[in-house]
C-alpha cells in the first residue's frame, strides 16, 4: 500500500519573517519504520519545506495547494498528525483531500486528536479514523482492517460505522521503547537541507501533574527512556549516515531517572557527541550536571513556568523557586547553556504573581553569568485534557490574537470556525482570568521587544527601576496608555519613544536603545533579503544601503556597551560625550555577521552621510579606507 504521512504546518512569526524549523517529525518517522517493516511504501510530506523554498506561498490558497501536492503521490492511504496550535490547517487540508479524492481513507493521530477524538469525528466528516495515543502498535492492524470489519477489535481508535462514531476502549502504549525499530530518518531530506543537528526521541511519558500540560494525557504518566545502548546506537547511525554529531534529545523531563541518565552519559561520553535535553531544576544537581557536561551536554531547557510561589502550587508545577538561581548558576558553571521558560495568563494569576515572574526574569539580566541565559515568556495556551480545561473551559474567549503557539488565519472562514468551536480549537482561545487579556498581551509583547536590546542594556534599564523588571514594564505600559491609546501590544517604536521621554534624548540610555534597535532593524532587512537599495527620500532621490546607518551626535555606544559588560556602570565622561558613528553590518563568506563602527570627525560628517546614502558599495569601502588613512575616521 502507498501511504503518505503529513507533517504539521508550524510557522513562527518574528519581525514579519516566517521562522521555519525544519526537522523530521519523530512520531511520523517512527510510524514509517513500522509500516515499511510490514512491506508498505511510505512518503513523508512536510509542507514547511516547500514554504521555506518558496514553492508554496502562505496565502489563502495554501491548504488547497498542499492537498493537490499530496495527491500527486497517488496514495492509497493518507495520515495526518495534529497539534492544537495548527489544527485549523489539518482540518482544512483534510477537507480538500476528501473533496479532491473521496475514496482515499484519511487517518488522523497526535495529541490533539487523541484527547478530542469524539468531538473531532462528529464535527469533521473528512476524517475516517482517529488513531489515539501511541500509534506504532496499532497502525498495522488498522490498515489490515480497512477492507474488512475488524476495526472494532483494535483498542484505542475511533471510526465511523453506519454513520455512528465508534470509539474502542483501551490503549496499547509502547511498554519498551527499545522494541521499536530505528526511526526512518531516511524519509526526510536531511542532507539536501544541510541539517547539522537532529532531534532524537529519548523517551516518552511524564510523571508530573501540571495543570496546564497535556503531555501526561497523551503519553501517559509512566516515565520511559530508551536504554543507553539503544539510544547511542541510534546516534551512531545518524553520525555515520549523515555526519551529524549534535543532537537534541526529546523528552519532556529527561533527567527524572538519575540512574538512567548516568548510564546514558557513560555510554555516550567516548563518542564526543554534543546534545541538549529538558529537565526540572529539582531533578538535577551539581554532580549530575558535571557528569552530563563531560558526556557532551551543551544545553538544558528548564520549564519554570511561573516566578510566583503561590502559582507554583496552584499549577501543581511545585518547583522550589529557592533552587532557581543556585541550579542556574551550577548549570552555567559547568559550561551548559540554560534556557528558562515561563508562562503568563493563568486564570488565577494576579498582578503580584505576574510581577514575580517578571522579576525573576529580570534578576537573570542583573546577574553576571559567563554564559548567556536564554529566556522565554509565553502566553498560556489552553490545552485539551488538562486540569485547567476541566476547571475553566467555560471561561474560554476568542479574540483572534496570534501568539507564538497558534497559526494565523488564511481562509475567510478560519476565524469564524475556530470561534464557533471552542471545544476543538481551544488553543486559539484564552481563559478569562483575574487580570484582563490586555495585560497578558502587553507583558508578553514587552518582553519580546526587549530581547534585541541584549543583557547589558536591559540590565541598565532595570537598574533605573529599583532592579525590578515589572516596574519598568508598568512604566512603559502607563506611558503607552497615554501616548498610544487602544494599543494592546508593545512595539519597538513605542519603547524607543518611551526611552526618550523617560530619560531624555540626551541620555546615553536613549542612544543605546536607538542604536541597538537600528542594528536589529538592519539585520531584519538583511533577513528579508531586500537586496535592492531603498529610497529614503523621494524628493532628494537619495538611496540608503540596507546594511549601513549613520548616527549623528550619538553617544559612543560601542564604548558604553563594553563598559557595561565589564563594570555594569558607565563613567561620567562616557555618559556625556557624543560622537558621529557610521555603522555597517558585514556578512562574511560563511554567512556570519559582525557589526563594524567608524567614529567620524565632525568636519566630514556630512560627507560620510552622503557616502552612507550611496548605492555604490565599492565607493563606500574605498572612501572609508581613504578617510581612515587620513585620520578622519577610526574604527571603534
Amino acid at each position: 500500500m502507498k501511504i503518505v504521512l503529513i507533517d504539521n504546518l508550524l510557522l513562527k512569526k518574528e519581525n514579519d519573517i516566517d521562522i521555519i524549523f525544519l526537522q523530521p517529525h519523530l512520531g511520523l518517522i517512527s510510524l514509517i519504520a513500522v509500516l515499511e517493516n510490514a512491506g508498505h511504501s511510505c512518503t513523508l510530506y512536510d509542507p514547511k519545506i516547500e514554504i521555506s523554498r518558496g514553492t508554496l506561498k502562505k496565502d489563502k490558497s495554501l491548504y488547497k495547494n498542499i492537498a493537490r501536492r499530496i495527491l500527486e503521490y497517488d496514495p492509497d492511504l493518507i495520515g495526518l498528525t495534529s497539534l492544537g496550535c495548527n489544527f485549523i490547517c489539518t482540518v482544512k487540508i483534510a477537507a480538500y483531500l476528501k473533496e479532491f479524492n473521496p475514496s482515499v481513507p484519511i487517518l488522523l493521530g497526535g495529541p490533539h486528536a487523541t484527547v478530542l477524538h469524539t468531538e473531532i469525528m462528529n464535527a469533521f466528516k473528512q476524517f475516517d479514523i482517529i488513531v489515539r495515543n501511541e500509534a506504532e502498535s496499532k497502525i498495522i492492524p488498522v490498515i489490515n482492517a480497512l477492507n474488512g470489519d475488524g476495526l472494532d477489535a483494535i483498542p484505542g481508535i475511533s471510526f465511523r460505522k453506519d454513520n455512528l462514531v465508534i470509539s474502542t476502549a483501551g490503549d496499547s502504549s509502547i511498554e519498551n521503547l527499545d522494541d521499536l525499530p530505528v526511526a526512518a530518518y531516511r524519509a526526510y531530506p536531511i542532507q539536501s537541507l544541510n541539517l547539522n543537528s537532529l532531534r532524537v526521541e529519548a523517551g516518552r511519558g511524564c510523571p508530573f501533574r501540571c495543570t496546564f500540560c497535556s503531555t501526561a494525557t497523551y503519553f501517559g504518566r509512566r516515565y520511559r527512556l530508551k536504554s543507553a545502548g539503544n539510544l547511542c546506537r541510534e546516534l551512531d547511525y545518524l553520525h555515520v549516515t549523515y555526519g551529524i554529531s549534535d543532537f537534541s534529545l526529546t523528552h519532556d523531563l529527561f533527567t527524572v531517572n538519575r540512574h538512567k541518565v548516568i548510564e546514558f552519559c557513560n555510554e555516550v561520553r567516548p563518542r564526543k557527541y554534543t546534545w541538549s535535553c529538558s529537565a526540572r531544576v529539582d531533578c538535577v544537581d551539581e554532580e549530575l550536571l558535571k557528569t552530563m557536561k563531560e558526556a557532551g551536554c551543551r544545553g538544558i531547557y528548564y520549564g519554570i513556568e511561573t516566578g510566583s510561589k503561590r502559582m507554583q502550587e496552584i499549577t501543581k508545577k511545585k518547583l522550589d523557586l529557592d533552587l532557581f538561581h543556585p541550579i542556574l548558576e551550577k548549570t552555567i558553571e559547568t559550561g551548559i547553556t540554560p534556557t528558562i521558560s515561563f508562562i503568563t495568563g493563568y486564570p488565577e494569576e494576579t498582578k503580584k504573581d505576574q510581577d514575580d515572574t517578571l522579576d525573576i526574569l529580570g534578576s537573570c539580566y542583573l546577574r553576571k553569568y559567563e554564559l548567556d541565559v536564554k529566556m522565554q515568556l509565553h502566553l498560556l495556551t489552553p490545552e485539551p485534557g488538562t486540569a485547567l480545561m476541566n476547571q475553566y473551559g467555560h471561561l474560554l474567549a476568542y479574540d483572534n490574537y496570534v501568539t507564538d503557539f497558534n497559526f494565523p488565519t488564511l481562509e475567510e472562514d478560519d476565524a469564524s470556525m475556530m470561534e464557533q468551536l471552542p471545544a476543538i480549537f481551544m488553543n486559539h482561545h484564552y481563559f478569562k482570568s483575574v487580570l484582563p487579556r490586555e495585560q497578558h498581551i502587553f507583558v508578553t509583547s514587552f518582553f519580546e521587544i526587549m530581547h534585541p536590546l541584549g543583557k547589558p542594556i536591559i540590565a541598565a534599564l532595570i537598574r533605573r527601576y529599583a532592579n525590578k523588571l515589572h516596574r519598568l514594564c508598568d512604566a512603559v505600559q502607563h506611558w503607552m496608555k497615554i501616548n498610544y491609546p487602544g494599543k494592546k501590544a508593545c512595539t519597538i517604536e513605542a519603547f524607543t519613544r518611551f526611552t526618550a521621554a523617560a530619560f531624555g534624548k540626551g541620555s546615553y540610555l536613549y542612544s543605546l536603545v536607538r542604536y541597538t534597535y537600528k542594528i536589529h532593524t538592519l539585520n531584519v532587512e538583511i533577513d528579508k533579503e531586500k537586496k535592492r537599495p531603498r529610497i529614503k527620500d523621494k524628493r532628494k532621490k537619495t538611496i540608503t544601503l540596507p546594511n549601513t546607518h549613520f548616527f549623528k551626535k550619538i553617544h559612543n555606544v560601542p564604548g558604553i556597551m563594553e563598559t557595561l559588560e565589564k563594570a555594569g556602570s558607565v563613567t561620567r565622561k562616557l555618559a556625556s560625550e557624543k560622537t558621529n558613528l557610521l555603522t555597517q553590518i558585514i556578512t562574511d563568506a560563511s554567512g556570519s555577521r559582525k557589526v563594524k563602527n567608524f567614529e567620524v570627525d565632525s568636519d566630514i560628517s556630512e560627507l560620510l552621510k552622503m557616502i552612507s546614502t550611496s548605492s555604490d558599495t565599492s565607493a563606500f569601502s574605498t572612501s572609508i579606507t581613504y578617510l581612515k588613512k587620513a585620520g578622519l575616521v577610526c574604527s571603534c
